[in-house]
């Protein structure tokens, strides 16, 4: 038994930790867009040596941004393994003939960004207290989703007897599975839809981490 443990752990160790995504696959990517091209930067892969094919190495590919909104290290090829909730896609590749196999595991569309008076439109037409709206980012408290840091969710505050209360509060959430996360981070309060429109819209833009 301590020889098998013994080799498992040899085994991690052989393993490398996340590294971008190789040239052949790269170039596999740009032939055959199976996801959005402009998330593909952005992607990282795993690898490992397949067995018995010297050139040929196992390959997933994912979002650090997702993995991080899971709360999940991504310490190599086994950790995927292990957590296929985050695997964008899986396949091989081979060094030599540069020919690439890949199968997508999860769909990510390009998505429609609002405009100034979308976002704006949506805040103003939450009416009762704990109604909220969230809208995507690329900067801020959050991870995950398909601008990378989260979103910016947006709530009706409960009106509190003897103290005067603002309407709406801000909060940065994680993204997991195109959805809000349960972990909130309070950002601050308004009364002025306007100004929160304004604030969620300087990063509700193209993904640039």
């Amino acid at each position: 038994m301590f020889w098998k443990r013994n080799q498992k752990g040899q085994e991690e160790h052989k393993l490398s930790g996340p590294r971008a995504i190789p040239r052949p696959v790269e170039k596999y990517l740009a032939a055959n867009p199976i996801f959005d091209p402009g998330i593909v930067p952005f992607l990282m892969s795993v690898i490992k040596k397949a067995e018995n094919q010297a050139n040929v190495n196992d390959i997933f590919i994912f979002d650090p941004s997702d993995a991080e909104a899971r709360k999940i290290k991504v310490e190599n090829y086994n950790t995927l393994l292990n957590n296929p909730e985050i695997v964008l896609a899986e396949g091989w590749y081979d060094e030599s003939s540069q020919k690439v196999e890949l199968t997508p595991k999860k769909n990510l569309s390009k998505i429609n960004l609002f405009t100034y008076e979308e976002i704006l439109h949506q805040i103003e037409g939450l009416k009762e207290p704990g109604s909220s709206v969230f809208f995507f980012t690329n900067a801020g408290a959050g991870a995950g989703g398909p601008l990378g840091r989260g979103a910016a969710l947006v709530r009706v505050n409960s009106p509190a007897e003897g103290k005067k209360v603002k309407k709406y509060a801000i909060y940065g959430v994680d993204i997991i599975d195109m959805l809000p996360g349960k972990n909130e981070s309070k950002i601050f309060d308004s009364d002025k839809p306007v100004e929160i429109a304004k604030w969620i819209f300087t990063s509700h833009k193209a993904r640039f981490c």
